[in-house]
């Protein structure tokens, strides 16, 4: 019954947007996010004092930031700084985005290159950011993995200050990422579907395109 409920929900949205189906085990995540998201400023929130945030999270996540400085561009998920003079890797974790054509060799995509272009249009070399780890430290690839904050959040579980302080939700938000589930590292990840589906919804950046993009993450 539920799964028949989802499906008849997924056809209604299909044709009321005129947008193609999305699958709906996909869908099915994507509107317990979207009611995440549409109750979530209701809720009371943790400010950075509180050392940890957890409402409307998955798990529990430390509010600790490392300061960076941005030195590089990879691609539309991926960025390169320095951390008291030292290069490292950052992995946006809990999204992914068409390739750009980036070091490991894999091919552009116009796509890619755009969510590239789109991520430097926001991010500029020099800049200050701040890192926020989840559980894991590094990737398979040695990559930092992190949300990365363009400016310190009076609340890191407020969808408003996600949305336009974490680099890694802007990105969903403004269209040129898709949220993808970097088991163990999901603290925001019903919060990165919400705004994918409303970014999908909304046609914005990539998605004004269509959905084929999404096939090249």
């Amino acid at each position: 019954m539920a799964a028949a409920i989802v499906l008849m929900v997924g056809v209604v949205l299909s044709f009321a947007s005129g947008k193609a189906f999305i699958p709906s085990e996909v869908l099915t995540d994507q509107v317990l996010s979207a009611n995440h998201l549409a109750n979530r400023e209701a809720v009371a929130e943790l400010s950075p004092a509180d050392g940890v945030a957890s409402v409307g999270l998955r798990h529990t996540v430390s509010t600790a930031l490392e300061e960076a400085v941005v030195v590089n561009i990879v691609d539309g998920d991926t960025i390169e700084v320095t951390i008291d003079g030292c290069r490292k890797t950052v992995r946006l974790v809990g999204i992914n985005t068409p390739e750009a054509g980036n070091t490991d060799g894999l091919q552009a995509t116009d796509e890619g290159v755009r969510a590239k272009a789109h991520l430097a249009s926001v991010l500029s070399l020099g800049a200050t950011v701040y890192l926020q780890r989840d559980t894991s430290d590094t990737d398979g690839n040695g990559n930092l993995v992190r949300f990365v904050w363009l400016a310190e959040p009076t609340s890191f579980t407020s969808v408003t200050e996600i949305k336009a302080k974490m680099l890694n939700g802007k990105m969903l938000t403004d269209g040129y990422a898709m949220a993808h589930k970097f088991k163990p590292d999901d603290a925001y990840f019903n919060v990165f579907r919400a705004l994918q589906l409303e970014a999908y919804h909304d046609g914005r950046g990539l998605w004004a395109q269509g959905t084929r993009w999404s096939y090249s993450v």
